[in-house]
């Protein structure tokens, strides 16, 4: 039976001093013996947490998207979550905070499972003293997550702190410029903190079920072979006509999770034309690799858009073909090899949401070497 969410709230949006993080303290404690005395609540609430979430935003709109999200959230990863909204440039200067939560109901006649959250809007020179008001109320002896939520991963040099202490940090390069330079710096912080601070892309784990299906093409002994001959990769990916967003990073996710995985060499990269992303070229176990990608503009973009094809020259010629159905959910794929009748067959992924991606990598929490060195290929084949 499905849970039902009910959100609870306690106090507007007031100014907090500094040093009064008590008075927050003291409001969730208001807001919990709220919740235990109103007559209308026909259940025991239970207050639950299992981990700290830090949510950085831009935006009062992506502030308000992000309060929705975070009662999905909670219904699977109970926590305390703070949603830090900052404005650097208003005036004047200040800080503000409320607080809520958002209660599940399990199961018909059992207990609210209820977890807790607190929005903070720092305006101005304000922000630079967020460390002071976040850290206190993580909650102690739980793993901090760090979901920055934005459109690109630049911490300003006062959120240091915070990093210190933070366990894992989660991004969604989908979100990121295409210029591409975004993954540059991310790659470049990544090398910086790697082994201390495990880092997710919500967008590596929507390309994961793509990368499922090319590593089962050549599970078989008789194919593995043709991985060290491929001498062509074309990647078709799509842009959103009417909001002008791209899946370029994860064509660039998938090239350098190959080239990585094939241990091949960058070499170079070329644009034949203007309107065209670079085609990149590698140098392999068998020879030179051309990586094509081209870039289709539709309607209604799904948010994994690919048709791909993997090709093998010479007296060896082999083709190895995947191509998204309309819905974006069913994958045709074909391979065609010499001495053999071609094989295809249609494949059904799992397409998850944001908040379904952001669940799963709540609950898991590893680091991911694969989209480690992944990511550093793209960032040397973006800065060529």
């Amino acid at each position: 039976m499905a849970g039902t969410i009910e959100p609870i709230g306690l106090g507007e949006p007031r100014a907090v001093p500094h040093g009064g993080m008590a008075d927050l303290e003291a409001e969730l404690s208001a807001l919990w013996r709220s919740a235990a005395e109103d007559p209308a609540a026909k259940n025991v609430v239970t207050r639950a947490c299992t981990l700290t979430l830090l949510i950085y935003v831009e935006s009062d709109e992506a502030a308000d998207e992000v309060n929705n999200l975070v009662a999905e959230v909670t219904r699977q990863n109970p926590c305390r979550a703070i949603i830090m909204m900052l404005e650097p440039e208003a005036s004047p200067s200040g800080l503000e905070a409320w607080v809520s939560a958002h209660c599940h109901l399990p199961v018909a006649g059992k207990k609210q499972v209820c977890s807790e959250q607190i929005t903070l809007r720092a305006r101005g020179e304000a922000g630079q003293g967020l460390a002071s008001v976040v850290l206190p109320l993580t909650v102690s002896g739980l793993p901090i997550f760090l979901w920055w939520r934005a459109g690109s991963f630049s911490p300003p040099p006062y959120f240091d702190q915070i990093l210190r202490l933070t366990q894992h940090v989660i991004v969604d390069t989908a979100r990121f410029s295409p210029s591409g330079t975004h993954l540059q710096d991310l790659a470049a912080w990544l090398h910086k903190f790697a082994g201390r601070i495990q880092l997710t892309d919500l967008n590596w784990s929507r390309i994961t079920p793509w990368r499922e299906l090319i590593a089962q093409c050549f599970d078989s002994p008789d194919r593995r072979p043709y991985l060290d001959r491929l001498s062509e990769v074309r990647i078709e990916y799509e842009q959103d006509s009417a909001r002008l967003v791209t899946q370029r990073a994860q064509a660039l996710l998938l090239t350098g999770w190959l080239a990585s995985r094939l241990g091949w060499e960058f070499l170079m990269s070329e644009r034949r034309e203007e309107a065209q992303p670079r085609t990149f070229y590698f140098k392999s176990a068998g020879g030179r690799v051309k990586v094509q990608r081209n870039l289709k503009t539709v309607d209604n973009a799904c948010g994994v858009c690919f048709t791909m094809e993997l090709r093998s020259e010479g007296p060896s010629a082999a083709r190895f073909s995947f191509s998204r159905g309309s819905d974006g959910k069913v994958v045709k794929t074909s391979a065609e090899v010499p001495g053999s009748l071609p094989i295809g067959r249609s494949v059904r992924l799992e397409v998850l949401n944001e908040v379904e991606i952001l669940n799963e990598e709540l609950k898991l929490g590893v680091r991911d070497r694969n989209y480690e060195e992944a990511l550093s290929v793209v960032a040397r084949i973006i800065a060529s």
